[in-house]
């Protein structure tokens, strides 16, 4: 029987500390586990409200609010279905999809993880990559906050040979090696848990960077990030691009392309010389 959602209902645990060993303790119903600095999110599809108070009481952590919604509206009311960027058609696994010829489809199962497709700042790296693959084929790719692993899964469709995907996240990581394993693409992606600043001196032909300012504004004081050839970044808000885009102009960039969608900003480079 296909499935409409993965989850009807989604139960979310707000918690005080950081939670680095949820899935030893929590089994049944249990989603993952989202850590955001010094502030965790637990996910179940059913209530926990015994077993999560027991886990966090021996911790001594807190429990800071405790949140039911159903599956839509954690996705911001967006339906997933079927959308398509160049000769890719990415849809979510639970979606019967036929795609024409010369069409690939990519199965997206995104869980509760940030990188649906529909998010402006996603949506805009999305048509930079494909702009990107239609000049050059970087063959290495670095994708840092990859997320549910789609640009680093769109990155190997449209030719890159080896993608290195990273996320803080570890329900990101989870999610990410899950939707890799479903497109058949282990051989060319490989996903680690880790910050961006600990991976940014890896050679990548190009970097992918959908991040907050904070993080972006903190590679770019990294030297090794300007030996990139490509650089698309995105998580900008239109205030704060202009700084960052004239910081890589004076380093060897030269815009290609900026891309604007409400308050966010997508920027495309290629080192020049």
């Amino acid at each position: 029987m296909q499935r409409s959602i993965p989850y009807q209902d989604l139960y979310v645990y707000e918690v005080s500390g950081e939670i680095s060993d949820s899935k030893t303790f929590f089994k049944e119903d249990f989603i993952g586990c989202w850590n955001e600095g010094e502030i965790s999110c637990l996910f179940f599809s059913a209530p926990h409200d015994h077993e999560v108070q027991a886990f966090i009481q021996k911790r001594r952590f807190r429990l800071l609010s405790r949140n039911v919604m159903d599956y839509t509206s954690w996705q911001a009311g967006e339906e997933l279905k079927p959308f398509t960027v160049g000769n890719l058609v990415i849809a979510p696994p639970w979606e019967a999809c036929q795609v024409d010829p010369g069409f690939i489809l990519v199965h997206l199962d995104p869980c509760v993880v940030f990188g649906t497709g529909y998010h402006p700042t996603t949506r805009s790296c999305l048509k930079a990559l494909r702009e990107i693959y239609q000049k050059e084929k970087p063959e290495t790719v670095l994708d840092l906050g990859t997320g549910t692993g789609i640009l680093a899964l769109a990155a190997a469709k449209w030719g890159a040979h080896r993608v290195l995907a990273v996320d803080c996240n570890e329900l990101a990581v989870e999610t990410a090696i899950r939707n890799v394993r479903l497109n058949g693409e282990r051989e060319h992606i490989e996903v680690k848990k880790g910050k961006a600043e600990e991976f940014i001196r890896d050679e990548a032909d190009l970097v992918c960077a959908n991040l907050h300012f904070q993080v972006i504004e903190s590679l770019i004081r990294q030297e090794p990030f300007f030996e990139k050839r490509w650089v698309l970044l995105s998580g900008l808000f239109i205030k704060d691009a202009g700084e960052i885009a004239r910081q890589l102009n004076e380093k060897g960039f030269q815009t290609l392309l900026t891309l604007q969608e409400k308050c966010w900003l997508t920027w495309l480079g290629v080192r020049t010389g």
